[in-house]
């Protein structure tokens, strides 16, 4: 997603949701997987289709999001990954971050792969659980992390896809992604 600039519709929206939720409320949303029936014109929902939201395997991360991230509007502030909060990408780099390895300064989810190949990690069209499913498409491109993967059917965990800066466990098509193995 776009690390650099703010649209007035989503500081809007952002604004709304916090407006809209009560403290316990917004812990609630952010923290279970709920799709939105309609997504956010030139989101991934909006690109690749809305998702319903799918039940927890044992490899299921959460939303582990630091709540200094999390609980104040999308795109307020840099993490430490030199991230944009609540974006794909600021979501996957915390998480590569626990595993001891770093994704830091590697810009919008289009440049991704290519960054990681850089680095010496292994991009393939292999998901496995916690590697990195990662694409092109849409104007910044979209990252998430591998919760599991059956046939053509991968299950995610990201933030952003519907563009509303929440977190979501979802389904995508394996095909639609490539996959970055930065650890296991």
């Amino acid at each position: 997603m776009n690390l650099t600039r703010l649209t007035s519709a989503a500081l809007a929206a952002c604004a709304c949701a916090l407006l809209m939720a009560s403290p316990a409320t917004a812990a609630t949303t952010t923290s279970t997987a709920t799709a939105t029936p309609h997504a956010v014109p030139g989101s991934m929902a909006a690109a690749f289709g809305t998702v319903l939201p799918q039940s927890a395997s044992p490899a299921t991360i959460g939303d582990i999001y630091p709540a200094k991230w999390r609980n104040i509007p999308q795109d307020s502030v840099v993490d430490d990954w030199n991230m944009y909060n609540r974006e794909c990408v600021s979501w996957a780099a915390f998480n590569i971050d626990r595993h001891g390895e770093s994704a830091s300064n590697y810009g919008d989810a289009k440049y991704w792969d290519d960054n990681a190949r850089q680095h010496g990690y292994q991009v393939d069209n292999n998901p496995t659980p916690g590697a990195i499913a990662q694409t092109d498409r849409g104007t910044y491109g979209h990252v998430a992390i591998v919760d599991s993967a059956s046939g053509n059917t991968v299950t995610v965990e990201d933030y952003n896809w519907d563009g509303t800066g929440h977190y979501l466990r979802h389904n995508v098509n394996k095909g639609d992604f490539r996959y970055i193995h930065f650890y296991g």
